[in-house]
Order: structure tokens, then sequence, then C-alpha cells
């Protein structure tokens, strides 16, 4: 007789682990944002986006016709160092 024994909690770890990489690579297809993405993909409203950050010179947009466009992984570094600037501990 064959008895098999599944650690639960790391069985969930695993799971939770590939579900990260795989939401990783879903994120990582996009090339570009337009301002609503950035929106959602920071949690932040437009209002702020565009009164904190969208138009310092450093941060990477474009526009194209009316629609700004932005380069997502550019964009993802900006606001980590932009992030790591405004942290007043």
């Amino acid at each position: 007789m064959l008895q098999v024994q599944i650690d639960e909690k790391q069985v969930l770890d695993m799971a939770r682990e590939e579900i990260q990489l795989a939401i990783k690579k879903i994120e990582n297809e996009f090339v570009f944002w337009d301002v609503k993405t950035l929106c959602e993909k920071t949690c932040m409203s437009r209002g702020f986006i565009l009164e904190t950050f969208f138009f310092l010179p450093g941060f990477p947009k474009y526009k194209v016709g009316s629609k700004w466009l932005i380069p997502a992984k550019e964009a993802t570094e900006f606001l980590l160092q932009w992030l790591k600037k405004q942290s007043t501990n």
C-alpha cells in the first residue's frame, strides 16, 4: 500500500509563487500603457498622477495624436525611483 502525505502550506506557497510569476509575465507583455492603465497599475487617481509626477522631466511619456503613451518598463523603473525619493521615514 502506498501512502502520500502532502504539506498543504508548502503546496499553497508553491502555487502562490507560480501565480506571481505568471502575473509578472502577463504584466511584462504590455509595451505601452495609456493614462487609464497607468492609473490602474499604480492604484493612483488621474489627478494625483498629473499633479505629482506625470509632467516631471524624467517621466517617460510620448504624445501620439491626442493620446499619451507610456513605455511600461521605463515607467515602472521611474516610479520605483520616484517613490523611494518620496519616503519620509
